[in-house]
């Protein structure tokens, strides 16, 4: 049923007459009679705070449609003195101010039940630890809340310099006119290996409404963002819809401690299939628009995915230049040897340890590096590695190495466009490659250095949907690297790495694990009993993240931070539905 008193304020609130309009997008059906225990009006009008169950920040059945248009800002006005904090892994002490909110003034725009953040991806904040990103929420109404509509806004907050990333919601009461309830928030999941923590509040807040520019074409690229994701259904439906498989749902993602796992899922055939959102107050209600983490998945949804579109955007010619010749802050001679290439694949032969991971865990690459901010600092750890090895030779895990090889693709770049400003990640990935994929927003930022270079990290720094995932995974694979039949990415390197070619790489350190041009590999012949040796290529991230690509057109995927990166248990039941030899 639609509600006309609300149709007529979204209409005007776009310049349209109500006969413009056809409905209230994503209209609600109930009529307001809600059955609420949490979040009620007079919690919400005082400052009691409390963590509840997550379904009290979720539309509820019997939601109606609002009343009330939401445009204008939203601005938090005690934040930085309220607000309550518990870990449940890490120390709070280690932090600076860690349980405040970051200053928060905000335009949003309202379509029918919907509520869409004007700036949208990372946004960088003057709070010690956190940056924020914002996303879409809904708006709806209750016969109990006294005349006034109810909003709720996903939110998370993410670390400075790091990309451990706190999934929150917000939510408040408000009317047209800019009267406005406390804002009621709570966190309590993140995909963080080493800082977990609950934390909530009831702060207050003003609304100003206000004509948002350009709203009008806000709404129409969110409407058409939502239209463009891949359709979704529970996990469990697997099972249904391919039911002479035989397979067991609880074993997939079971490689992953269930407190631990953020979110998972597979693809396939055209649907996305989505388990998890748990989190340790129920399951977080806007599940299609959680922030996770790349993490290192990043080395290859930039690093690998940048290598390959300059190799094919500019004839094939990139790969064979020299880190020294592309990086001028690299001036020893060990790097006028490896090649963009030999750096894409981690074996440039310049290293200090030798051992799995060594370098990537010492002290000195956290001092020297994780935790520097500017450009100057991180390219100067960079380059400093001494060379040991031939290049091409010996694969040693350098987030370092991406690094380089980032700041190398936005030089050439530059040069091919004959630009000083333009932006590899930004007008390359971004605009050839994540928006024709229908990839989200907030997929298209990126941690940067901080100072006027203003380097995308490339190792890492990311945040994607589970939907993002899913469409980079079967770009990737089944479609060969191709958006409407046009090649986007040089074919032989990605055929390289998808072990479609031959199976190719550098060993890291078992006879089943190899890496190459930014992915890893699994040899997954003896688990699925295929009649030859099948690599799988897949993404990883620190603390339990992956995307796993395999032969019959499925992506799985996971995301979770308890340091377990095991998905073959997964992968043997989806070879029930189709083979992956």
């Amino acid at each position: 049923m639609i509600n006309w008193k609300y149709l007529t304020l979204a209409c005007a609130s776009l310049s349209l007459s109500a006969s413009a309009c056809a409905q209230v997008y994503d209209s609600l059906s109930g009529n307001g009679v809600v059955s609420r225990s949490n979040l009620s009006y007079s919690t919400m009008t005082s400052t009691a705070a409390a963590l509840v169950d997550y379904s009290a920040y979720a539309v509820p059945a019997g939601a109606a449609n609002p009343d009330a248009n939401f445009q204008g800002t939203l601005t938090l006005t005690n934040n930085s003195t309220s607000g309550n904090i518990k870990s449940t892994k890490g120390v709070v002490g280690s932090y600076t101010d860690p349980g405040h909110l970051p200053n928060f003034s905000y335009q949003f725009v309202q379509d029918g039940t919907h509520l869409i953040p004007v700036n949208r991806g990372l946004l960088l904040t003057t709070h010690a630890n956190w940056n924020l990103i914002l996303e879409p929420g809904r708006v709806w109404k209750e016969s109990t809340d006294n005349g006034y509509s109810r909003a709720a806004i996903p939110f998370a907050l993410q670390q400075k310099l790091n990309n451990c990333t706190h999934n929150g919601v917000l939510s408040f009461l408000f009317k047209d006119g800019g009267s406005i309830s406390n804002v009621s928030y709570q966190i309590a999941g993140e995909t963080c290996e080493y800082f977990q923590f609950n934390a909530w509040g009831n702060l207050s807040a003003t609304y100003t409404p206000a004509t948002v520019s350009g709203a009008a074409a806000l709404i129409t690229a969110y409407e058409a963002e939502v239209a463009n994701r891949m359709p979704t259904k529970p996990i469990a439906a697997l099972a249904t819809d391919y039911p002479s498989a035989g397979i067991t749902i609880a074993n997939i993602g079971s490689q992953q401690t269930a407190a631990y796992m953020t979110m998972y899922g597979v693809s396939y055939n055209g649907v996305n299939y989505v388990g998890g959102c748990n989190t340790r107050y129920g399951t977080y209600p806007y599940c299609e628009v959680l922030d996770l983490p790349s993490y290192s998945t990043a080395k290859s949804m930039v690093g690998a995915l940048g290598l390959m579109r300059a190799e094919q955007k500019y004839s094939g010619t990139q790969k064979t230049l020299s880190i020294g010749s592309q990086v001028p802050e690299c001036t020893g001679t060990q790097w006028t040897a490896p090649t963009l290439l030999n750096t894409l694949d981690m074996a440039t032969g310049n290293y200090n340890l030798a051992g799995y991971e060594s370098d990537e865990g010492s002290t000195a690459m956290s001092n020297g590096f994780f935790k520097k901010a500017t450009y100057a600092d991180r390219v100067a750890f960079s380059c400093s590695y001494a060379n040991k090895k031939t290049p091409g030779t010996t694969w040693i895990y350098h987030t370092t190495d991406t690094f380089l090889l980032g700041r190398a693709l936005q030089n050439i770049y530059r040069t091919q466009e004959n630009s000083s400003t333009k932006d590899f990640f930004t007008d390359m990935l971004v605009a050839e490659i994540y928006t024709p994929l229908g990839m989200s927003p907030t997929s298209k930022t990126s941690l940067r250095t901080n100072d006027a270079v203003l380097q995308p990290y490339s190792g890492y720094g990311l945040t994607f949907h589970h939907d993002d995932f899913v469409k980079m995974g079967n770009f990737l694979y089944k479609d060969a690297g191709t958006i409407g039949a046009v090649a986007m990415l040089d074919s032989v390197l990605l055929s390289e790495a998808m072990q479609k070619t031959a199976n190719l790489g550098l060993t890291t350190g078992t006879s089943t694990s190899n890496y190459y041009h930014g992915f890893w590999t699994y040899n997954a012949k003896a688990s699925l009993g295929c009649s030859a040796d099948r690599w799988i290529p897949y993404m990883s991230g620190y603390g339990g993240i992956g995307v796993v690509m395999l032969k019959n057109n499925m992506v799985y995927y996971y995301v979770s931070d308890k340091d377990e990166y095991g998905f073959i248990t997964t992968v043997k039941e989806l070879h029930k539905i189709s083979s992956a030899c």
